[in-house]
């Protein structure tokens, strides 16, 4: 998919000198630009190292993460370090006075002195021998945080090359010898991906370090194109094991993990070509970053499947920071929307990111809060549906459908499963922490749910958006067990906007008479009637033939901030045993919104 940028970087790829990425103390009217407050903030954040010692990495510590995973003293004093080396960098930017400088040589020193940058855990898989936990101080593997070593002090010397030469120009010598050495020369010299150890999933945030460290330290032309081809090639066979569609394996919660890496590869080539390899444009990058925009129900709410919460907490600067690079507006729009409606963390992150924040926060805060909502979409291979009644608008209804297999996330079986809101208020939910078929909006067949796996899931999926109503179809036979006896069951879901009204239909075909359990599952305590339930602001009706009840579901203590103390199932279980048929259930915003 990306050979044409591939090649286009090989001939237009500048020089280690002329990359960079992130802006250096010498550029002081944009340091200065920064208000007060921030920068007493930020020199605040240095100061507080200046008579701290650089925390030990002992022998002990790393052969106890090693052997029994515990890592308290080891990762804690690991991050430490890192932090310290961030703090005293933006620091110098800020005051380059020469006040953290000698600090700053500390800091730097030790994390060269480190005799790995891997993880122990991915150290002692790479060596292969439970007996051997400490580091070899020639491995040649590389993980997630060796990579992103080498990408903070990447980031450092393109920030505060001239603070570290007024203490010593064997600082930078020791830094690019010690990359080097740690990461390109593996990067370049070892076959495929034979370079990396740790898991596949922090492979892209791996690339990601390993491009930033070659293209600021490798001078020779002849290797520089060497790392550069792999690591297209390699970017390139990443993204194609992802969705082509754009949507995100494991949903919102694991978005920015997989994005923000991708997105971190595709500025540092345009970059480093000075503007001329723009994969901006390309579908599937576009899409991915748009993802959350797509995903965002109402005000912080998320379609989130599986085991994560609807109330995830996206970080406000990381969304900002990414739509502005993509020129995604909804993207920005929706980091600003959510940096004044939720409390945000504190700013983390390596270099490349915090700096850009920095920068970026001014700008947010300047913004007007627009909040994004897409009026539908459709993400064809995550089987995903979204639907409403208006672009940026929170009227009415908003339905959002999922198809998909019981294996792709977070093991829940609920294959099918949808969500409704009204208002900007959830109506029928997706707990997260029920995994069962039965505590989500779908049926139940003599009892029983969904089986967990990836050949357990929808079949046969259509969508149609149109602009006065909006569908999607499916089969969830293949959903539910053999056992299930089930034939055919149809599932179609149709929002209806001239009468602002959703409907569901369930055609189904068993193969011997079965009772069937329709479920749905609401942060309303509902009120029940003959044909119809009461759920807050929306009224549902149904068909004679089905018994209504209802359930309280206690929430547990970590997810009541999401849903307050209970939720509610409403079951409507067929008065008597069937063995094909038709039901249809009707979603009606009862006021009026103007």
């Amino acid at each position: 998919m990306l050979e044409k940028y591939r090649d286009r970087l090989l001939v237009d790829m500048q020089g280690a000198t002329e990359f960079i990425m992130a802006l250096p103390a010498e550029d002081r009217a944009a340091w200065e630009e920064l208000p007060p407050a921030e920068r007493q903030r930020l020199t605040a954040r240095a100061d507080q190292w200046m008579d701290a010692p650089v925390p030990m990495l002992t022998a002990s510590s790393y052969i106890s993460f090693s052997r029994a995973g515990i890592a308290a003293d080891y990762e804690k004093n690991r991050r430490i370090r890192r932090e310290m080396l961030r703090d005293l960098v933006i620091g110098s930017c800020v005051v380059p006075d020469g006040r953290y400088d000698m600090k700053l040589a500390d800091v730097v020193w030790a994390i060269c002195e480190e005799s790995s940058w891997v993880s122990p855990a991915n150290n002692l898989s790479a060596q292969g021998r439970g007996d051997r936990p400490l580091p070899d101080a020639d491995q040649p593997r590389v993980d997630r945080s060796a990579a992103e070593t080498a990408c903070d002090l990447a980031l450092t010397v393109q920030m505060v090359s001239s603070r570290l030469d007024a203490v010593s120009p064997q600082l930078i010598e020791r830094i690019v010898r010690e990359v080097d050495r740690r990461v390109i020369r593996p990067f370049r010299t070892l076959a495929g991906t034979v370079w990396m150890c740790g898991p596949k999933g922090d492979a892209m945030r791996c690339l990601s370090g390993c491009m930033m460290a070659f293209l600021t330290f490798e001078e020779s032309s002849q290797h520089r194109w060497a790392c550069a081809g792999k690591a297209m090639d390699l970017f390139d066979r990443l993204l194609m094991a992802l969705p082509a569609d754009g949507s995100i394996p494991g949903g919102v919660d694991d978005w920015a993990q997989i994005v923000e890496p991708v997105i971190d590869i595709v500025m540092m080539a345009l970059s480093v070509s000075r503007g001329s390899v723009d994969m901006r444009r390309e579908k599937q990058i576009r899409l991915m970053a748009h993802y959350p925009v797509f995903c965002h129900m109402a005000q912080g709410w998320f379609l989130n499947a599986g085991a994560h919460s609807m109330r995830t907490a996206l970080p406000a600067a990381l969304l900002y920071r990414l739509g502005a690079y993509v020129q995604d507006e909804a993207l920005c729009d929706l980091g600003v929307f959510l940096s004044r409606t939720q409390e945000q963390e504190a700013r983390g992150g390596n270099l490349l990111h915090f700096s850009a924040d920095l920068f970026n926060e001014q700008a947010m805060a300047e913004e007007a809060v627009r909040p994004p909502f897409r009026r539908q979409g459709y993400y064809a291979l995550a089987q995903i549906m979204v639907a409403r009644q208006e672009e940026d608008s929170e009227r009415a209804l908003a339905l959002a459908v999922r198809g998909g297999a019981n294996g792709d996330v977070s093991a829940h079986a609920d294959a099918g499963n949808f969500i409704l809101f009204c208002e900007g208020e959830p109506v029928l939910a997706d707990a997260g922490f029920l995994g069962d078929t039965a505590y989500h909006n779908l049926p139940l067949i003599g009892g029983a749910g969904q089986s967990l796996g990836a050949s357990f899931g929808a079949q046969d999926v259509s969508c149609r958006l149109e602009d006065d109503y909006a569908m999607i179809s499916m089969n969830l036979a293949a959903a539910y067990p053999p056992q299930s006896g089930v034939y055919a069951w149809q599932r179609t879901l149709v929002y209806e906007r001239p009468q602002n009204t959703v409907q569901l239909m369930e055609f189904f075909d068993l193969k011997d008479f079965s009772s069937v359990s329709f479920h749905f599952i609401t942060p309303y305590e509902p009120e029940l009637g003959d044909g119809w339930a009461q759920l807050g602001p929306v009224r549902m009706r149904w068909e004679p033939g089905l018994t209504a009840s209802r359930q309280r579901l206690d929430v547990p203590e970590g997810w009541r901030s999401v849903w307050g103390e209970a939720l509610y199932l409403i079951a409507l279980d067929t008065d008597e045993p069937v063995e094909n048929g038709r039901r249809t259930f009707a979603f009606n915003a009862l006021r009026t919104f103007g």
